[in-house]
């Protein structure tokens, strides 16, 4: 018997982490902090809510980097949930889990009591927010 065999323990093997699962976990974190930022920011200026207060530009910068983050973290567990074989599926179960954790960041921080309702409808609610989706 080898002195490397152990009777009775699997050999664990080692999670490979290729240069293209590098590339598209950045790739997220940069495409997810600027859509969350337009996002936010076109609710905030079709609503009159003051989008160019220095206060509501730290608010864009925290959030937009926060989900950024938040995809990244999603993008690393998703790999490590599916395995290291292929980048399809944990990429689209990331896609998919990013796009349900933006509706409620978008409601969350787009509401804001007591803002004019100059171009949005009746409530505050943006013309392009989708009528099937409550904000």
């Amino acid at each position: 018997m080898r002195t490397d065999e152990v009777l009775g323990v699997p050999e664990k093997k080692a999670v490979r982490y290729s240069a293209g699962a590098w590339l598209l976990g950045i790739a997220l974190f940069l495409v997810t902090g600027y859509v969350t930022a337009l996002l936010l920011f076109s609710t905030w200026v079709n609503c009159d809510i003051g989008a160019n207060n220095p206060y509501q530009l730290v608010l864009l910068v925290a959030v937009s980097t926060g989900m950024a983050f938040a995809s990244t973290l999603l993008w690393a567990l998703m790999r490590k949930l599916t395995g290291s074989r292929g980048l399809q599926k944990p990429l689209a179960l990331t896609v998919l889990a990013v796009v349900v954790l933006l509706w409620p960041v978008l409601a969350v921080w787009y509401v804001s009591p007591g803002h004019p309702d100059s171009v949005c409808e009746s409530g505050g609610t943006p013309l392009m927010w989708p009528a099937w989706l409550p904000v």
